[in-house]
């Protein structure tokens, strides 16, 4: 199993020593509705270790400006912002008859096609191992959902600058919560949802949660056999980079 540093995730990553395993990826993920919320609290930056991954051959190091791998607030935490429940999340409709996967994914949480697929692949092998299925927590967010997280973060006291990596994109987005802070919430969330899609049309994603193929795996019920069994299926499916973090505790996929 290849290992990769990976400068996007402050948490502590670990690396565990797998087989290698050689399989090709798969094609890039279609588009995604956004993801499930869950809480979020700030953390100290430290330098994170080498990471464990499934893909297929080893890859360059990420960049320094890699984002960050966030929590969403949960909904508690949006009504104490004063932020109005969520009502167009929107969900593609499928052109087959759709049943529900074999893996668990809490409310919300919507994933394209294709990663789903894999997500489906790799739950198929953790079962095979442990009698046991996954646990979806989060996915791919759009921008309205990112700004909301980021809104209710600001509204209750939490300082972005410590949370993310990319200080200047942060400034950006908090200059635009700023200037309309007067104005109801709704309004708030559109200027900083248009700041955060001008940012990903260059290139620029404040959240991991921003490109397509984030998935997150609950773990914290995970016994140290589990964990090996979930990477031994990430790196048995291939093209996935898994980075473990602590707070909260799961596993972070990034699915090609």
């Amino acid at each position: 199993m290849a290992l990769l540093c990976a400068a996007g995730c402050r948490e502590r990553i670990e690396s565990i020593d797998l087989p290698s395993i050689g399989l090709p990826g798969l094609d890039p993920p279609g588009t995604s509705a956004p993801a499930a919320p869950a809480t979020a609290a700030p953390r100290a930056p430290s330098a994170p270790r080498a990471a464990g991954t499934a893909s297929a051959a080893p890859r360059a190091a990420a960049p320094a400006t890699r984002p960050e791998c966030d929590e969403l607030p949960s909904e508690e935490e949006e009504r104490r912002a004063q932020l109005p429940p969520l009502t167009a999340l929107g969900k593609a409709v499928p052109t087959e008859p759709w049943a529900p996967p074999p893996y668990e994914v809490l409310p919300g949480v919507t994933l394209p096609a294709k990663i789903a697929a894999k997500v489906e692949q790799i739950d198929q092998g953790y079962a095979r191992r442990t009698r046991e299925h996954l646990v979806i927590t989060s996915g791919t967010r759009d921008a309205n959902r990112q700004a909301r997280a980021m809104f209710t973060k600001l509204r209750l006291g939490e300082d972005l600058l410590q949370l993310y990596r990319n200080k200047a994109a942060v400034q950006e987005i908090k200059k635009a919560y700023q200037a309309n802070s007067r104005k109801p919430p709704e309004q708030v969330v559109a200027a900083m949802e248009a700041v955060i899609q001008d940012q990903i049309d260059r290139g620029i994603y404040v959240s991991a949660h921003l490109r397509k193929g984030a998935v997150d795996v609950r773990n914290r019920t995970m016994s140290p056999k589990e964990k090996r069994a979930f990477l031994e299926s990430t790196a048995e499916v291939g093209g996935v980079l898994v980075l473990e973090e602590t707070t909260p505790a799961h596993y972070h996929l990034q699915i090609d």
